[in-house]
C-alpha cells in the first residue's frame, strides 16, 4: 500500500476515533463577557473622579476579546488619548494583563511580543477579571496630562462595579454580565476531525479546516495532505469572518460580486464560499471554514462536519 494512501487511512481512524471520544466530553461551555451597562457605569465613575481632580481623559471598555462596548472622553482630551485608551484596553484584553505589566517586559527585553505583534503596551490598560475568567478590560489615556492619577481611575472603576473580582457582584436593576454559550476546543477538534473524514471518504485532497470561536479566535485546524499554504490560510480566514459576520461566506460573495453589500471586502474580511457560522437556538457557539477544494468540496466538507458533530445545529439565524 502506498504511504500515502496508508496515512490517509490512518488520519481517517484517529478523526473518528476523536469524534467518537469527544462525546465525553462538552461540546459547549459558558462564557462571560461584561454588558453595555456595566460598561457605562465603569466608565462614569472613572469621569467622576477625573473631574474632580480637573484633568481631561479618554476611556474605552472593550468585551473579553477586545471588541469595543463603550467609550467616552472629556472635553480637553487630544485625538490620540481617545486612540490610545481603545489600544490599551484591547492589549488588555487580549493579553489578560495589565498593559503596564507588559510595557515592563518589553523595555527589558523579557518579551517584547505584544510590540512585534502590533499591540500596545503602554500603562493604563487593565483587565476585568470575575471569579478568575476575564470578562472584558477598561483602557485610559491621558496624554501625560494627568500625572499617572488615570490608571487609578481606571482601576478604581473597575473596583467600584465589580469589587475585588472574587465574587459576583449584587443583582442591580440591569445585569453587569452576561453569559453566552461558546463551542469547547473538544468541539472543534471534533469539527476538524468530522471535515477531514468527510474529505477521505469523498476522496477531495489538500483542504485546510479551521474551527474558531464566536469572537473569531481560532481554536482548532488541521491541513490535510497536499494543503497548500493558500489553502490554510483561506480555511482560516473563512471562518473568521463567517464568526464575525454570522453567516455563510458564500452568502457574503454573492452580495459582494453582485455589489450589493461589499463591506466585507473593505473590512478586510474574507467573502469566499466555504466558511459557515454554527447557531444553536439561535446562538452563535462559533464557526468552521474549510479552503483548498475544488468546486463545491470546501462548503460540502464544513457542512458535513457540522451535522456530524451538532445535528441540530443552524449556519444560518432565525429572523
Amino acid at each position: 500500500m502506498p504511504n500515502r494512501t496508508l496515512a490517509a487511512l490512518c488520519f481517517v481512524c484517529i478523526s473518528a476515533l476523536t469524534a467518537a471520544g469527544v462525546h465525553a466530553q462538552s461540546l459547549l461551555s459558558d462564557k462571560k463577557d461584561i454588558t453595555g451597562f456595566a460598561a457605562r457605569k465603569m466608565i462614569e465613575a472613572c469621569l467622576a473622579q477625573a473631574a474632580r481632580d480637573r484633568y481631561p481623559i479618554a476611556l474605552a471598555v472593550v468585551d473579553s476579546a477586545g471588541y469595543l462596548v463603550s467609550y467616552q472622553s472629556t472635553d480637553g482630551a487630544t485625538g490620540n488619548t481617545g486612540v490610545t485608551a481603545q489600544l490599551k484596553a484591547k492589549t488588555a484584553a487580549k493579553f489578560r494583563r495589565a498593559t503596564s505589566e507588559l510595557y515592563e517586559r518589553v523595555n527589558r527585553q523579557i518579551n517584547r511580543a505584544p510590540e512585534w505583534m502590533g499591540y500596545f503596551p503602554i500603562p493604563g490598560g487593565f483587565p476585568i477579571v470575575v471569579q478568575g475568567e476575564v470578562v472584558g478590560a477598561v483602557g485610559a489615556g491621558a496624554a501625560g496630562l494627568s500625572g499617572g492619577r488615570d490608571e487609578d481611575c481606571a482601576q478604581d472603576a473597575i473596583k467600584s462595579v465589580f469589587g475585588d473580582g472574587k465574587t459576583l457582584p449584587p443583582a442591580g436593576p440591569q445585569p453587569l454580565l452576561a453569559t453566552r454559550k461558546v463551542i469547547t476546543t473538544a468541539a472543534a477538534r471534533a469539527l476538524v476531525d468530522a471535515c477531514a473524514t468527510y474529505a477521505g471518504q469523498k476522496k477531495y485532497t489538500a483542504l485546510g479546516i479551521a474551527v474558531v470561536d464566536p469572537d473569531g479566535t481560532l481554536l482548532s485546524f488541521q491541513g490535510t495532505e497536499g494543503a497548500s499554504p493558500t489553502a490554510l490560510k483561506t480555511a482560516e480566514l473563512k471562518a473568521t469572518t463567517a464568526a464575525h459576520w454570522r453567516r455563510p461566506t458564500i452568502e457574503l460573495w454573492e452580495r459582494v460580486n453582485k455589489q450589493i453589500n461589499r463591506a466585507p471586502e473593505w473590512m478586510g474580511d474574507f467573502a469566499q464560499p466555504g466558511g459557515f457560522p454554527i447557531f444553536l437556538d439561535n446562538e452563535m457557539v462559533g464557526a468552521i471554514g474549510a479552503g483548498g477544494g475544488i468546486g463545491n468540496q470546501d462548503d460540502e466538507c464544513a457542512q458535513a462536519a457540522i451535522k456530524e458533530v451538532f445535528p441540530n445545529a443552524s449556519t444560518t439565524r432565525a429572523p
